[in-house]
């Protein structure tokens, strides 16, 4: 899936006119390169990935951006059978102004004669990347049912449905779905942007011409995946003659920046 240097623009989430998201991420057929997020221009698409890989092992990327390492978890259940999976992210702002999102979901084996024998996880910057190993039993057999891993599964949850720059992360059961928001407070504007797997010191934040313009780079973290991702998008239009020191924050694979105008209230 190629990408091209194509922008748009388009009306971002805030309670009132005033400033917006543009400079989306585009393909040459004139769709968003990552429908889950606009502003990713290169890389694995999607909040989830599955690599089989050649030992018959499954290697999973899950995206729960804003959950810190210490309000994730992974495990397997008492069987071998499932690994279950998610986490918490907490509000990133003030209390009025940004929701909590919470994420779970399994994983497991179809047939009854198999196991997970081992789980191998690691968590940062809001991804969770796991390496799952399985084993026959021999005191079962069920020849009919493929010994295969089960297409992962989301925890039910109910949204209505949205645009495509706003398609769910499957893992999801509560929170605002949409990747990237924006605030009007008292300071000026409270603006999101989701950037799982991206590090604090791979992004950018700069003005120009009156946007502010947002940057992001991962790297490749595991030798399964085939490359890091990146990210790239504006908010504006500000009034520069009243803009103050635009505060920034990665945290967890969620780019946050508190943008000022003076005379606000």
């Amino acid at each position: 899936m190629a990408s091209s240097t194509s922008s748009t623009q388009s009306q971002s989430p805030l309670e009132e006119e005033g400033p917006f998201f543009s400079d989306f991420g585009i393909t040459t057929s004139g769709g968003l390169y990552a429908k889950n997020n606009p502003f990713q221009r290169s890389g694995p698409t999607d909040a989830m990935e599955r690599i089989a890989l050649a030992n018959d092992d499954l290697y999973m990327r899950v995206d729960l951006p804003g959950v810190p390492k210490e309000k994730s978890f992974y495990f397997l259940d008492s069987n071998n059978n499932n690994v279950f999976f998610g986490g918490l992210a907490p509000k990133q702002y003030q209390k009025e102004h940004d929701q909590e999102r919470e994420y779970g979901g399994f994983h497991g084996l179809r047939c009854g004669c198999c196991k997970v024998t081992k789980l191998h996880a690691t968590f940062t910057n809001g991804v969770l990347r796991m390496i799952l190993s399985k084993t026959e039993s021999k005191k079962n057999f069920c020849p009919t049912v493929p010994h295969k891993l089960v297409d992962p599964i989301g925890i039910a949850s109910s949204h209505e449905v949205k645009p495509d720059y706003a398609v769910k992360n499957p893992f999801q059961t509560k929170g605002p779905i949409e990747s990237f928001g924006a605030k009007k407070v008292k300071e000026g504007y409270y603006v999101r942007v989701d950037m799982p797997g991206v590090a604090e010191e791979n992004v950018s934040v700069g003005v120009e011409d009156g946007r502010v313009f947002f940057s992001g780079k991962s790297r490749k973290e595991s030798e399964h995946e085939e490359s890091g991702r990146t990210y790239l998008g504006s908010f504006g239009p500000i009034d520069v003659d009243k803009l103050g020191k635009i505060k920034s924050d990665v945290k967890d694979g969620v780019l946050t920046m508190l943008i000022p105008q003076k005379g606000e209230e």
